[in-house]
């Protein structure tokens, strides 16, 4: 009884502790298979992909653990409704293609002129937009978006800043993956461990982070619109480097890519910081 009690006491610290709980019990096992019958790629085969898949649903699951000690069946249909809000205006439906594509264009643009290279542009590829957000739609999006956004980021707020309280989830967000950065492409890019990829994911994400809120803020708390933006995000860069081929994906590609992505991203962030302000990322008042 002490123990959900405790839950209840300290309900945010619950949920990140329960996220990485049991998302960590199913991962690592896994890593651990992985380290001593290494394979050259991923994805792994499909018993190894469904057990990663399922640890994904850590941050739901303790969302709804802890929300139905806190809150009761009440709470929980409260925060799963989220997922039911869609009317939010065409204008932030247009703004998850705009920014996933624009900001990947702009980070292969930029590698392409630094890099003095021509890549080869197959724009009969275009329908792999489509076909590679359905293939995203069943990993970390459908998993991940009713805890990181739909329980999280509204009780930190009501505290901090939007801002602050993004930058956290960024950071709470990149380590949770941790036992997947030793299995290649699992979380971080299908390329050789280095300390420097983390770090460039650990700022890719806490940027993300910030514009996950940003939309969230701004959708009426929309988890659906949350789950749209994570899957573009997941499948763009994919798609583009099907349509841009640079022939072999090497490491030098992704590493200049992505840090490329970075900048972009922060940049984005700046600006929205400057239009919207850091204390909401919203020109409105966000409903509770």
């Amino acid at each position: 009884m002490s123990r959900l009690s405790g839950l209840a006491k300290y309900p945010l610290v619950s949920f990140f502790a329960l996220s990485y709980a049991i998302s960590w019990a199913i991962w690592i096992p896994l890593v651990i298979y992985y380290l001593q019958n290494p394979m050259q790629v991923f994805p792994l085969p499909l018993s190894l992909l469904l057990l990663a898949l399922i640890g994904g649903f850590g941050p739901t699951f303790a969302a709804l653990i802890v929300t139905s000690i806190q809150e009761g069946r009440s709470g929980m249909r409260r925060l799963l409704s989220r997922w039911l809000i869609w009317r939010v205006g065409i204008r932030w439906y247009l703004s998850i293609p705009l920014i996933t594509i624009g900001i990947r264009l702009g980070a292969i643009g930029l590698y392409v002129l630094t890099a003095g290279v021509n890549p080869q542009i197959n724009m009969n590829l275009w329908y792999m937009f489509f076909l590679d957000f359905l293939i995203a739609v069943v990993g970390g999006p459908i998993a991940e978006e009713t805890g990181w956004r739909g329980y999280a980021i509204p009780r930190m707020q009501k505290t901090r800043s939007a801002l602050i309280s993004s930058l956290i989830v960024g950071m709470l967000w990149t380590f949770w993956h941790a036992p997947g950065f030793l299995i290649p492409g699992m979380a971080l890019p299908a390329v050789p461990f280095d300390w420097l990829v983390v770090l460039n994911y650990l700022l890719r994400v806490m940027s993300l982070s910030v514009l996950f809120t940003w939309l969230f803020n701004n959708t009426r708390r929309s988890i659906f619109v949350a789950f749209l933006f994570h899957t573009a995000v997941n499948s763009v860069p994919q798609t583009l480097f099907r349509i841009f081929s640079f022939g072999t994906i090497s490491a030098d590609v992704i590493f200049w890519v992505t840090w490329f992505t970075v900048g972009l991203q922060w940049l984005l962030v700046a600006f929205l910081i400057a239009v919207f302000g850091l204390a909401r990322l919203s020109r409105k008042q966000i409903d509770d």
